[in-house]
């Protein structure tokens, strides 16, 4: 809450103090409150970004480099009707002296409404021809990054496993030689490191039948080294959390609790007081009761004939 680098205002350190509490009282259980306080907060971010965007991208790199020079062919003290005409004519005129840049925004503005056709039944096909063309383009982008991004890393995977002390050119250890001694702690690094790998894409391929002893323990190998990286992975992520945690605790504790609530005059802590009361008991009053176990059908036991004549089963 606030600006980054800015003293807070008192009510700006309770709201943000409020906000944070009752996202949390989610640890309890799903509530309302917890629903209510999320779908302001992803909606006020939703809202910060669109800005952001407008501001960013679509103001400077569209809308002021196609209509930006309109505002010097309106007159600044004419009244609204006479603007209007003004703004039509300045269009129209801007048009005309940029004919293809308008034929270009026209065609993809007009791409960009086959968006909203996802709103008819009936014409909802004309939506498909920008979603493709879109996951099109994007599949390319993503590609084009994606090998750009792993292509050093596949260069950086051929290692010798004997290998001497790094240098510039060899970064890896350069290959051993006449004149290039063993460097033995190197050596094991590249060893783990191309074992690593090869066990890895055993483990993912599926070609060949995994029935032999041999391919079936480095597929082994491979699927404990994943379980490994992906538990570093988990951790990083959890660490992470923790780090938005703690940050959120040293908020409470320190500008809230510490610093906010001793000078907070008299009135506040009424309100503050209320306002728990009331959620409580909004919480309390408006929570549904677990629901009951289904309860499990009894079978009627067949009733057997009784009498002289009757059989056992």
């Amino acid at each position: 809450m606030g600006i980054a680098g800015e003293p807070q205002t008192l009510w700006e350190v309770w709201l943000a103090a409020f906000i944070t509490i009752g996202i949390y009282t989610f640890l309890y259980s799903d509530n309302k409150l917890y629903r209510a306080l999320l779908n302001i907060m992803v909606g006020l971010n939703v809202g910060y970004w669109f800005i952001v965007g407008w501001k960013q991208v679509l103001g400077p790199k569209w809308w002021d480099l196609a209509w930006g020079t309109l505002h010097a062919h309106i007159p600044a003290g004419a009244a609204w009707p006479t603007r209007a005409v003004y703004w039509i004519g300045a269009v129209f005129s801007h048009i005309s002296l940029h004919p293809w840049a308008f034929i270009y925004w026209f065609i993809l503005g007009g791409l960009g409404t086959l968006w909203y056709f996802q709103l008819s039944h009936r014409y909802l096909w004309l939506s498909r021809i920008v979603i493709g063309m879109t996951v099109g383009m994007g599949a390319a982008v993503g590609f084009k990054g994606s090998f750009l991004l792993n292509a050093p890393q596949i260069t950086d995977s051929f290692r010798p496993v004997l290998a001497g002390s790094p240098s510039p050119l060899w970064s890896n250890g350069a290959p051993v030689g006449a004149s290039v001694p063993v460097d033995w702690l190197q050596s094991a690094n590249n060893i783990i490191f191309v074992t690593t790998i090869f066990c890895v894409m055993v483990y993912f391929f599926f070609s060949f039948s995994h029935d032999k002893k041999t391919i079936r323990g480095s597929a082994s190998i491979g699927r404990w080294l994943l379980m490994i990286t992906f538990g570093a992975f988990f951790g990083n992520t959890i660490m992470t959390r923790m780090a938005i945690f703690l940050e959120r605790v040293q908020f409470l504790v320190r500008d809230w609790a510490q610093k906010t609530v001793p000078v907070t005059p008299a009135i506040y802590y009424a309100y503050g007081a209320g306002a728990v009361l009331l959620i409580a008991a909004i919480y309390f009053l408006t929570r549904r009761p677990p629901a009951k176990p289904p309860v499990p059908e009894t079978v009627e036991e067949e009733r057997q004939p009784t009498g002289p004549g009757a059989t056992a089963s």
